[in-house]
């Protein structure tokens, strides 16, 4: 095993549900750890059983469509669509993102020839790793509601919950406090968390699972490697395209060095 692999395996250990990818894992093999889950941050308890969703049946990108790829789309017994997603950052567009993925959820539930009432509820929940509102709560409940009559909501059963793990306050499950120290590495010994961290190291020593997971570290880093090169790629030829500019103003190599940085070879070779 080289000194990289060897690293890739140690890193893969020390994974946290923070990771999106063991994240998604953990409730994708587990229907119990999820439906004890999505019931406390909804706040019933009437899940009884759930159907994963294929990620191409939420929405594939066309030429005229976004598409979209969530961490988690399951329906309920009765048909009622959750969309949970884990966010490491804030994006600034995670509320359009939601509404994005809400609608492309919807048009997915309704036939050609179905009426609107036939639409099911529908949940967006993400699971953010930074306070984007700067309240410190636990939970952002977003429902549809009047602005003129406070009390009034349009009851067209889409909500919208943002979880955030650097939550100090707000009403909520003990189990869910927990869940959203445990993304973050602090492990409460309870029933549910030491069920979620079984869950979790039975994933993580899954060759296949493992095998998988560096690879998509390698894709990541061929990416950012890419991205890299064609930014450096295009601030040299920036750089140079100032250079001749100047060249033909009649610049002096000293004004075009202290400008773009370039030696007098290389000033040279633009000329």
């Amino acid at each position: 095993m080289t000194q990289k692999n060897l690293q890739q395996e140690l890193e893969i250990e020390n994974l946290t549900l923070g990771d999106e990818y063991l994240f998604e894992e953990v409730l994708i093999r587990n229907k119990a750890i999820t439906i004890q889950l999505i019931s406390q941050i909804i706040g019933i308890d009437q899940i009884t059983n759930i159907e994963y969703i294929s990620k191409e049946d939420v929405q594939t990108p066309s030429r005229n469509n976004r598409g979209v790829r969530c961490d988690v789309y399951i329906k309920d017994q009765d048909g009622v669509a959750y969309i949970v997603e884990l966010q490491r950052r804030d994006t600034k567009e995670i509320p359009q993102r939601m509404r994005y993925y809400q609608t492309t959820s919807d048009s997915r539930q309704l036939p050609k020839a179905g009426k609107y009432r036939e639409l099911k509820d529908n949940y967006v929940i993400f699971i953010c790793r930074e306070d984007i509102f700067g309240h410190g709560l636990y939970k952002y409940t977003f429902r549809n509601r009047c602005d003129e009559i406070s009390d009034l909501t349009l009851n067209d059963g889409t909500y919208k919950i943002i979880l955030n793990t650097q939550g100090k306050k707000g009403s909520t499950s003990d189990d869910i406090v927990d869940f959203l120290q445990l993304i973050e590495g602090v492990v409460n010994d309870t029933p549910f968390m030491k069920q979620i961290e079984t869950a979790a190291d039975e994933i993580k020593y899954d060759e296949i699972w493992r095998e998988r997971r560096m690879q998509s570290d390698v894709r990541e880093q061929d990416a950012i490697e890419k991205l890299e090169e064609a930014l450096e790629r295009g601030l040299r030829q920036g750089i140079e395209t100032i250079a001749k500019n100047m060249i033909k103003r009649g610049d002096s190599d000293a004004d075009i060095f202290d400008m773009t940085g370039l030696t007098p070879e290389q000033i040279e070779k633009l000329r």
